[in-house]
């Protein structure tokens, strides 16, 4: 996996094309992600939520259209930048734009802050996991609840296969093509190939400390959504 400094120049070149991509790419499949990922954490109204590697902010939207208020944060200023006009545009409220260099393995925040915790897309770019699911935990009330939408692994034989053409043979070509730069789409789909299952990745919350820890396949298990309370 690419150092921090390097996932981070590499999400700042293609922060421009990045939503036109995810849509493309997806089939427009996300959007439907991105709410069962919201409905999923709990977000409701009174509710904290801390959005960590939110990106250019599809996610914070999607859990502020719940009602909650969220805090996102992400590693790159070129992502997060992007994502205040999305809520602008959308009339939302309940948005606070945090730190853009807000590594999750060390969050600027207190302990005890929020009710839940989301991270979409972005465990897989954490360099040491293990300290980022404590800094969760820390930051997290008691009770509160961390859910981690991820691509997976498929679980339909035929579907894992064709997945994984795809990923290898077409995402890039297609990623490269309309971002300019193809490294990146070669990165994504390797580091989607060597993440750990949804068996083993709800291994790793446990050994964290999280308690009932429990998974739901989305699409096949293309990607997976991942709970855990504190």
């Amino acid at each position: 996996m690419p150092e921090g400094k390097q996932v981070q120049q590499m999400f700042t070149g293609i922060a421009a094309r990045y939503d036109l991509l995810n849509h493309v790419l997806s089939g427009g499949i996300d959007f439907y992600w991105w709410a069962r990922m919201a409905r999923l954490s709990g977000a409701a109204p009174g509710k904290r939520m801390l959005d960590v590697a939110a990106g250019t902010g599809d996610s914070s939207v999607a859990l502020a259209k719940r009602g909650a208020e969220v805090v996102s944060t992400d590693f790159t200023h070129a992502m997060l930048a992007l994502g205040p006009s999305k809520f602008q545009k959308k009339g939302l409220g309940g948005l606070i734009w945090a730190s853009s260099d807000a590594d999750a393995q060390k969050l600027p925040f207190k302990d005890a802050t929020f009710d839940g915790i989301t991270i979409c897309y972005g465990i897989r770019n954490v360099e040491v996991r293990a300290r980022a699911y404590a800094e969760f935990l820390r930051v997290l009330k008691p009770g509160g609840q961390l859910t981690i939408l991820e691509f997976s692994t498929p679980v339909l034989p035929g579907l894992r296969g064709l997945y994984t053409w795809y990923s290898l043979k077409v995402l890039p070509r297609i990623g490269g093509w309309l971002s300019g730069d193809r490294s990146a789409y070669e990165y994504l789909p390797e580091s989607i190939r060597t993440f750990p299952t949804q068996r083993a990745l709800a291994a790793e919350l446990e050994t964290a400390g999280f308690r009932g820890v429990a998974w739901k396949n989305l699409t096949g298990g293309i990607v997976a959504l991942h709970t855990g309370r504190k």
